[in-house]
C-alpha cells in the first residue's frame, strides 16, 4: 500500500470515529460518562405527556421521561434526570406546552433554594402535580363558552356601541385628547405626585402611634357626652321656668310702670316745636373740626413748649 493511500485511510477513519462521536454526545445526547437519576412522578392523568418528553427546570433541560406505565388510582412516570443538577425535592411539577401544536413537557418548579435533593430512587406524589390544559381541552371549553354567548344579546351590544359613536367623532377626538393630556400632566408631575403620596404615607405613620391615645379617650367622650346631655336638659328645663316668670310676675310689672312714668314724662315733641323758632338761626352754623385740631396742633407742638404768634399792625 503506497503511504499517501495510507494517510487517507487514517485520515478517513478519525473522521468517521470523530463524526460517530458528534452525532452520539451532540446530536443523540448519549453521554457515557453521565450519571442519571430516576425519579417516578405518580399523577392522576398525563396532561398530554409522552415517553419522549423533555423535562426541564429553570428553563433548562435536566433530562426526558423515560416511561409511563397505569397503575391502580393513576400513573406511575418515571423520569431520567441529570445528576448534575441539583433538584430540590419540594419541586413542582406541572405538564405544560411548549407551542399551540400541543407539545407537552415537564417542568420541574422549585420552591426552594436549599436542599434535601432528589436522587436516584425517589418518588414525588401526586399532590406536587399541576397539570395544564391541553390544547384540545382549552379548545373543547372555548367551544362550551362561545355556545353560551346569546349571538343576538352581542349583536344588540355591537348596534349600540356603533350608535354612540356614530357622528361623534369630534367629541371621540376631543377625548382622546383630554386622556392624552392627562397622561401628560401625569408624567411631567410625577415627581410631585409621588411627593404628595409619600406625604399622605407620613402623615398615615406619624398618626399610627395615636390609636392608642383614641382608645384610651373614647371613654372620657362618652363620659362627656353624657355630661353634655345632661347641660341641655337643663337649658331646657330652664327655659319653662324663665317662660312662666316672663309672663306671670314681670308681666304684670310692666305695665304698672308704664302708668306711673307716663304722666310724669314730658312732652318732648310740644317743647321741641317750641324751641324751633330760637334754634334756627344756629341752625345753620357748622363746626370746622379739622381747622380747630390745627390751630390746637400749631400752638401746642409736639414735644416742646407753646408757641403763641401776635401781629402787631403797622
Amino acid at each position: 500500500m503506497k503511504p499517501g493511500a495510507l494517510v487517507s485511510l487514517v485520515a478517513l477513519v478519525v473522521m468517521t470515529v470523530a463524526s460517530v462521536g458528534y452525532l452520539t454526545v451532540g446530536v443523540l445526547d448519549i453521554d457515557p460518562t453521565r450519571t442519571t437519576n430516576r425519579v417516578v412522578v405518580r399523577m392522576e392523568s398525563s396532561g398530554g405527556l409522552m415517553d419522549t418528553s423533555q423535562v426541564t427546570s429553570r428553563g433548562i433541560q435536566v433530562g426526558r421521561v423515560e416511561s409511563i406505565a397505569v397503575v391502580p388510582g393513576g400513573l406511575d412516570v418515571t423520569l431520567g434526570l441529570d445528576a448534575d443538577h441539583r433538584i430540590p425535592a419540594d419541586s413542582e411539577v406541572v405538564v405544560a406546552n411548549l407551542s399551540a401544536a400541543g407539545e407537552q413537557y415537564l417542568d420541574l418548579r422549585p420552591r426552594s433554594t436549599g436542599g434535601p435533593y432528589l436522587t436516584d430512587g425517589d418518588a414525588l406524589g401526586s399532590e406536587q402535580v399541576r397539570a395544564s390544559v391541553t390544547v384540545s381541552e382549552a379548545l373543547g371549553l372555548g367551544d362550551a363558552l362561545a355556545s353560551q354567548l346569546d349571538t343576538n344579546a352581542l349583536k344588540g351590544l355591537t348596534e349600540t356601541a356603533s350608535a354612540a359613536v356614530d357622528g361623534r367623532e369630534g367629541d371621540v377626538d376631543r377625548l382622546v385628547d383630554a386622556f392624552r393630556f392627562l397622561a401628560a400632566t401625569l408624567r411631567d408631575k410625577s415627581g410631585e405626585i409621588r411627593r404628595l403620596y409619600d406625604n399622605a404615607q407620613q402623615a398615615g405613620r406619624n398618626a399610627y402611634g395615636y390609636g392608642p391615645v383614641i382608645t384610651d379617650a373614647a371613654p372620657w367622650v362618652g363620659a362627656t357626652g353624657e355630661g353634655v346631655a345632661n347641660l341641655l336638659e337643663g337649658f331646657n328645663e330652664y327655659s319653662y321656668v324663665g317662660a312662666d316668670v316672663w309672663d306671670d310676675p314681670l308681666g304684670q310689672i310692666t305695665p304698672k310702670i308704664d302708668q306711673y312714668l307716663t304722666p310724669l314724662s314730658p312732652d318732648l315733641a310740644l317743647i321741641a316745636t317750641l324751641l324751633e323758632p330760637y334754634t334756627a338761626p344756629i341752625k345753620p352754623m357748622r363746626v370746622d373740626a379739622g381747622s380747630i385740631v390745627d390751630v390746637l396742633q400749631t400752638v401746642f407742638p409736639p414735644g416742646g413748649p407753646a408757641k403763641l404768634s401776635v401781629e402787631i399792625p403797622n
